[in-house]
C-alpha cells in the first residue's frame, strides 16, 4: 500500500501521455488523467510525509494544470503561470531550508548562477517578438522563477533534485516555444513526458529528504 499513489501515477501518467495518439477523438481523457497526476502525488506526499509545504507546492502545481487545460485564451494562460510561478517560488523555497552548511557553498554556485542567467536572458531575447503586449510581464516574471528554481536546485548538489529541475525547465522551454513561436508534432508528448517524471523526480527527492529530518 506503501507506493500505490505512484504506482497509480505512472498508469495515469502512460495513458496520459498516449492519449494525443489513441483518444485524439476523446479531449475528454485528458481533462481526467491530466490533473489526476498532481492529485496522486498530493496522495503521496500525504502518505509518506505530512509537513503542508510540499503538499502546498503540489496544489499549485495542480491549479496551473488545470488552468492550462481550459480554453485557450491570455487570461487561463495567465492565470496557468501564475499558478505555476506560486509553485516555482515554493520549490525555492523548499530547496533553500533543505540546502545544509555543506552544500551551501558560494563559490560552487557562481557558474551555474552565469549559465541559468545566459540561458533565461537568451531564451527570452528569441521569444520577446513573438509575444503579445501583455505576456512580456508574465512571461518574463516566470522565467527568473523558473531559472531560479534550477539554480538553487544545482545549489543543494542533490543529483535527483537537479535532474528534476533540469527536466523542468527543458518541458517549460519546449511549451512557450510551441505556444509562441512552432508547435511541431509530437510536442505533447514532449512537454508532458519532462514534466510528469520532473515533478516525480522533485517530489520524491524532497520527500525523502525532509524524512530524514
Amino acid at each position: 500500500m506503501k507506493n500505490m499513489f505512484l504506482k497509480l501515477f505512472w498508469l495515469d501518467a502512460i495513458v496520459e501521455l498516449l492519449s494525443p495518439l489513441f483518444f485524439a477523438s476523446h479531449p475528454e481523457v485528458r481533462m481526467v488523467t491530466k490533473p489526476l497526476l498532481m492529485i496522486l502525488l498530493m496522495g503521496h506526499i500525504a502518505q509518506v510525509n505530512p509537513k503542508p509545504a510540499l503538499f502546498f507546492t503540489a496544489f499549485f502545481a495542480l491549479l496551473g494544470d488545470v488552468f492550462l487545460m481550459l480554453p485557450d485564451s491570455p487570461l487561463y494562460f495567465q492565470l496557468g503561470l501564475g499558478s505555476f510561478l506560486i509553485m516555482q517560488l515554493s520549490y525555492i523555497r523548499l530547496f533553500a531550508k533543505e540546502a545544509s552548511d555543506e552544500t551551501w557553498v558560494p563559490a560552487y554556485a557562481r557558474k551555474p548562477l552565469a549559465g541559468v542567467l545566459i540561458y533565461v536572458f537568451s531564451f527570452l531575447a528569441f521569444l520577446n517578438p513573438y509575444l503579445a503586449g501583455g505576456m512580456k510581464i508574465p512571461v518574463t516574471l516566470y522565467a527568473f522563477a523558473l531559472g531560479s528554481m534550477m539554480y538553487f536546485a544545482v545549489r543543494m548538489r542533490n543529483q535527483t533534485i537537479v535532474l528534476g529541475a533540469f527536466l523542468f525547465v527543458v518541458s517549460d522551454s519546449v511549451l512557450a516555444f510551441g505556444k509562441f513561436y512552432y508547435s511541431f508534432p509530437g510536442i505533447s508528448v514532449v512537454v508532458m513526458g519532462t514534466y510528469i517524471v520532473a515533478q516525480l523526480l522533485l517530489i520524491s527527492a524532497l520527500c525523502k529528504l525532509q524524512l530524514k529530518k
